[in-house]
């Protein structure tokens, strides 16, 4: 068993050779991220979904909000948690709606259903076009790039029972426990 490194450039180089390490992670294959794939498996409704995504900004399951703690803009002795939009896996909405991108979005499903062939999911190439449909509709609500980065617009404070009238059918307490 080799000795844990105790200086920042020891920890770098284990965390770069346990990347490289091919033969253990070939070995050790789906049973790494087993318990988060059951997780998603076994959730039985939109609730469950929707408190696996909360835990997205410290574990593995992705989320359609990306949340975060800073100074509030508006009030910079206290802090504020924001919410940004999330939930695409191309660059920007514009790949979604725009004819012109046709080709990155085939070329995305089969992207998808690659790896959701490598997870076992039951039948990837109709889950990725169910996923890239939902990332459709997610980006037909996302701002375009010109309202990011628009500050005069980004300030909506909202508490949790105000969001649900803004996003009904997402349950949010589930999310923020």
């Amino acid at each position: 068993v080799a000795e844990q490194p105790a200086d920042t450039k020891g920890k770098a180089g284990a965390f770069y050779y346990s990347f490289m390490d091919e033969p253990t992670i070939d070995r050790v294959g789906l049973a790494a991220i087993a318990p988060e794939l059951d997780s998603i498996r076994t959730a039985a409704n939109g609730s469950d979904l929707a408190r696996l995504m909360g835990q997205g900004a410290y574990d593995f399951y992705p989320a359609i909000v990306s949340p975060f703690i800073d100074s509030d803009l508006k009030a910079p002795d206290r802090y504020a948690i924001y919410l940004n939009q999330s939930g695409l896996g191309l660059p920007d909405r514009d790949y979604y709606l725009k004819p012109e991108f046709a080709e990155q979005r085939q070329a995305y499903t089969a992207y998808a259903a690659k790896l959701l062939s490598l997870i076992g999911w039951a039948n990837p190439d109709a889950a990725a076009a169910e996923v890239v449909a939902f990332e459709s509709k997610l980006a037909e609500n996302s701002w375009d790039k010109a309202k990011l980065r628009d500050p005069t617009i980004q300030y909506n404070p909202n508490s949790p029972a105000e969001l649900a009238t803004l996003a009904p059918g997402f349950d949010w307490n589930a999310y923020f426990d």
